[in-house]
C-alpha cells in the first residue's frame, strides 16, 4: 500500500489522524453497483464527502465508474465541478435553489433539486428556465422535510420543465418492521406514472437492501460507501474505509480516592495507570463518551486491548485506564479511536449517536492520510 498525506507533515503523524482507505471505498462502490445493476449507482458526497475530503473521494469514485453525484448545495456543487471539470458528470444540489446564486447553476451545470412551489416560481422567472437548465423534482412522500407535497406535484408534468430526475427520500428505510417505506414507495410510484420517460430514484444506503423494488432507475448511497451500515440484513460485506488514531502524550499513576478530570466526575476506586490522549470534543469526540462512577462511557484500544475512558471528555484531552496494558504502552503511541477493534458504528452506538455525525464532526485539526493500492 502507498500512503500519501494531504498536508505538509512527516509520514509519522504526531497528532490525531484518520486513515482513509481509498481502495476499500472503490470496492464498496463497485459492490453496490453490481448489486443494483442495471440500476445506476450514484454517490452522495455532501458535507465534504461526509468529512473525508471531497476531492480524494470524488476522484476515487469517478475512477470506479461513478458518473452521478449528489451534494448539499450550489457551493459544494461548484467545488465538485472544478474538481471533475467535465460536464458529462451529473451533479445534483439536494438543498435546491439558492436565489442569489441562480446564474451559477447554469455556469457550472449544477442540477438543482427543486422541492417547493416557491422554488419552482423562482426557477421559471430566472435565466435558468430560459436556458432549459435541467432540474430534479423532489416529492415528499412521507418524510415531511424537503419536497413538493403530493397535491402540488400531481400537475408538475404539465409544466415546461427539463426534468432530469424524479426523486423522493425514505424516512425509516433501516427499520424492516416499519411499513412506512412501503407506503412511501407506493405513493412515489403512483405519482411517477405522470412523468413518462423520467428516471426515478428513492433508495439511500439502507433502502438499497430492502430489495430490487426500491432500486428503480438510480440509487443514492452515502454512508455505506465508507463502510458504515445500520442495516442488519445487508447483502454486501462492506470494507471499512475509515480508521482513527490519537497519540498518548502523558502517562501517570493515579492513587485510590483521586478524582479524574473536570467536575471531579470520576473517582478512582482503586489505584490505576491512566494515559492522556491528545484528542477531545474539539476534534469531534462526543462528550457523551465520558465516564463517571455511575455511568460507563466509551473506550478506545491500545495494543488491541480495550482501555475505558475515565472522567469527562474535554476539549483537547481524554483520559483512559491503561492498567491492563501499561507494560506495553508508551508516550507517543497511538491508540485506536475506531478501526480494527471497534468500528465507527460501534463507537457511535456507545455515544448514543450515528456514524454520520461522528464522521462529519471531524475537524481541521485531525490529519487525513489517504491509502490506496
Amino acid at each position: 500500500m502507498q500512503t500519501r498525506l494531504n498536508i505538509d507533515e512527516p509520514n509519522s503523524p504526531t497528532s490525531a489522524y484518520i486513515e482513509i482507505d481509498l481502495s476499500a471505498l472503490a470496492n464498496n462502490y463497485q459492490q453496490i453497483s453490481k448489486l443494483v445493476a442495471p440500476s445506476i449507482c450514484a454517490a452522495t458526497i455532501k458535507a465534504n464527502a461526509y468529512g473525508l475530503g471531497l476531492e480524494e473521494i470524488a476522484r476515487t469514485l469517478v475512477n470506479s465508474g461513478c458518473r452521478e453525484f449528489f451534494i448539499s448545495d450550489i457551493f459544494e456543487g461548484i467545488k465538485l465541478r472544478k474538481i471533475l471539470n467535465h460536464n458529462h458528470y451529473n451533479i445534483y444540489a439536494l438543498n435546491g435553489l439558492k436565489h442569489r446564486k441562480g446564474q451559477d447553476y447554469t455556469k457550472y451545470n449544477i442540477i438543482p433539486v427543486i422541492g417547493s412551489v416557491t422554488e419552482l416560481a423562482y426557477y421559471k422567472k430566472s435565466s435558468m428556465y430560459d436556458n432549459s437548465l435541467p432540474v430534479a423534482i423532489h416529492i415528499d412522500t412521507g418524510f415531511s422535510r424537503l419536497g413538493f407535497d403530493i397535491e402540488d406535484a400531481a400537475s408538475l408534468h404539465k409544466e415546461n420543465l427539463n426534468i432530469k430526475l424524479l426523486m423522493s427520500h425514505l424516512a425509516n428505510a433501516d427499520d424492516l418492521t416499519s411499513k412506512l417505506s412501503e407506503q412511501q414507495l407506493e405513493k412515489f410510484l403512483s405519482i411517477s406514472n405522470n412523468f413518462k420517460g423520467i428516471r426515478k430514484s428513492i433508495a439511500n444506503s439502507s433502502a438499497i437492501h430492502r430489495g430490487q423494488a426500491y432500486h428503480l432507475d438510480l440509487v443514492r448511497p452515502g454512508i455505506s460507501l465508507y463502510g458504515c451500515s445500520n442495516h442488519n440484513q445487508s447483502q454486501i460485506k462492506y470494507e471499512q474505509v475509515v480508521k482513527m488514531f490519537a497519540p498518548i502524550i502523558q502517562i501517570k499513576e493515579v492513587k485510590k480516592g483521586s478524582t479524574i478530570g473536570y467536575g471531579a466526575a470520576y473517582l478512582a476506586t482503586k489505584a490505576m495507570t491512566i494515559a492522556l490522549i491528545e484528542i477531545g470534543y474539539a476534534d469531534g469526540i462526543p462528550r457523551s463518551l465520558s465516564s463517571t462512577n455511575q455511568h460507563a462511557g466509551g473506550c478506545f484500544y491500545a495494543n488491541g486491548i480495550a482501555v475505558p475512558i475515565v472522567g469527562r471528555v474535554s476539549m483537547d484531552l481524554v483520559a483512559v485506564n491503561i492498567t491492563e496494558c501499561k507494560a506495553d504502552t508508551n508516550i507517543g503511541d497511538h491508540v485506536e479511536i475506531f478501526g480494527t477493534n471497534q468500528n465507527i458504528d460501534t463507537l457511535a452506538q456507545n455515544a448514543d449517536t450515528i456514524s454520520y455525525e461522528l464522521l462529519t464532526r471531524l475537524n481541521h485539526r485531525v490529519q487525513k492520510i489517504y491509502k490506496y493500492d
